[in-house]
């Protein structure tokens, strides 16, 4: 679906559209933007997690370093908010829960959709930021499948993620970086390919909730593992699932 094909976009907003759209650079941008919303599989390289126990004295309480499959229950969100749940509790669980269900609900194949996403969870003055990053980040993904800039997802073209398991690397009362394994499934025009990919997120206690604080993955990070495997239970990856 083209810029002017979009049925809901004022004038205002499709004229931001094209001039993101101009910013993106299609090979550089979209390989770019693909290593962010996906890690293709490989063996682990353990990351800076090895560094999760050198915390501050204000620190939660961390998990063993050794991978477990059996899960870790996560807190539901309190309630939805835009279609993004939101309302976790003070907890590195619910850190982690903010990280994973989101990830499990992003429209990254839908620029629109994914710039709004984020604005829900983004800290507070990163609105625009995060909402703007997401939109650039959104259409390089599409450009890497060889797809319009702009477009909806559908039942060809789609890009879904599903979280399996998550590792910390920090995490104090006020911030958390967490790694969330996921299943990742990309389709393109009706071809689809799936792979394990790692997800990165950086949350910081605001607005009485975890939020997102940048979408930029900076620092090393794990290599994707088959969830559940002894690869992931050696690699420090934890099996998760959420509260019922």
């Amino acid at each position: 679906m083209s810029i002017d094909q979009q049925p809901q976009l004022g004038d205002r907003a499709r004229n931001r559209l094209v001039m993101l759209a101009a910013l993106v650079a299609a090979a550089a941008l979209g390989a770019a933007a693909f290593a962010v919303f996906a890690r293709g599989s490989g063996a682990d390289k353990g990351g800076s997690g090895d560094q999760q126990h050198s915390q501050s004295p204000d620190a939660f309480s961390l998990p063993p370093a050794q991978g477990t499959t059996e899960p870790t229950v996560l807190p539901s969100a309190k309630s939805v908010k835009d279609g993004v749940p939101v309302g976790y509790p003070r907890t590195l669980n619910g850190a982690i829960s903010a990280a994973a269900h989101f990830y499990d609900i992003i429209d990254a194949f839908n620029p629109v959709a994914a710039e709004k996403q984020y604005r829900v969870t983004a800290e507070p003055g990163k609105e625009k930021q995060l909402g703007d990053d997401a939109l650039r980040f959104s259409m390089a993904l599409r450009n890497s499948a060889g797809l319009s800039l702009v477009g909806e997802s559908d039942a060809g073209n789609y890009y879904t993620l599903h979280s399996r398991a998550y590792r910390i690397d920090s995490a104090s009362k006020d911030r958390v970086r967490v790694w969330i394994l996921t299943d990742t499934e990309l389709s393109a025009r009706g071809v689809a390919d799936s792979d394990t990919t790692v997800q990165t997120a950086d949350l910081v206690w605001a607005a009485g909730d975890w939020k997102f604080t940048s979408l930029d993955e900076k620092g090393s990070e794990p290599d994707p593992v088959v969830p559940d495997s002894a690869q992931a239970v050696n690699a420090g990856w934890r099996t998760l699932a959420y509260a019922k």
